[in-house]
């Protein structure tokens, strides 16, 4: 059942946040077929995977100190699907499932398409690549402050500041390294939100233990 909400969630949030571009390309096009190239769902001929590799250790290197402490001093909690179904079944397939639809289409996915294929272009169209990708990466951040039950300055200060630079890492490798895909931030993205359940479940948060 638990699974089953993550999917229903999902598949929600991935419509909502495509809409959005969907309507726009739509509106602006006068046509609909094209959108999936449009909004970046397209190989480079070169995958830069020394890249893509730095930016995730990157990410893990800048973000592991802040996060714990944000998660030890109850700035930061999880909740949701992921935390239901470790809490009921421990690791199981059921809680491995529910991490990866959680972390592999209603996150990163939907994020993906919203802020690296539509904002992130629209902005850079607008304001040129460097303010463009900025202003994107900002927005990212700051509606991660939502994940904050208490709004702290400072905790916030360090959310906008963390996601919103792996927003804009995302956003320049789509731009210059990879020419406006969003599947390599995907990649990286989903990752990124696999592996951030299974270390906070593992090793910060003893009372998420499964009942």
């Amino acid at each position: 059942m638990i699974l089953l909400n993550q999917i229903t969630s999902a598949v929600l949030q991935l419509l909502i946040f495509s809409s959005v571009p969907f309507v726009w390309y739509v509106i602006t096009h006068k046509r609909i077929r094209g959108f999936f190239e449009w909004i970046g769902f397209r190989l480079a001929p070169k995958p830069p995977l020394k890249i893509m590799l730095c930016i995730l250790i990157g990410f893990f290197v800048a973000v592991i100190l802040p996060y714990m402490w944000l998660y030890q001093s109850g700035n930061l909690n999880y909740q949701g699907f992921t935390v239901d179904a470790f809490q009921q079944s421990g690791w199981s397939i059921q809680t491995f499932s529910v991490i990866l639809v959680w972390a592999v289409l209603q996150t990163s996915l939907s994020e993906e398409i919203m802020f690296r294929g539509f904002l992130c272009k629209r902005f850079c169209k607008k304001f040129g690549e460097k303010i463009g990708n900025i202003v994107q990466a900002l927005i990212f951040g700051v509606v991660h402050i939502a994940a904050l039950p208490d709004k702290n300055i400072l905790a916030m200060l360090i959310v906008v500041l963390l996601t919103g630079g792996i927003g804009y890492a995302l956003g320049w490798l789509s731009l210059k390294k990879v020419q406006g895909s969003i599947l390599y931030g995907w990649a990286i993205h989903a990752t990124v939100n696999i592996l951030s359940p299974i270390i906070v479940f593992t090793f910060l948060l003893p009372n998420y233990m499964p009942r």
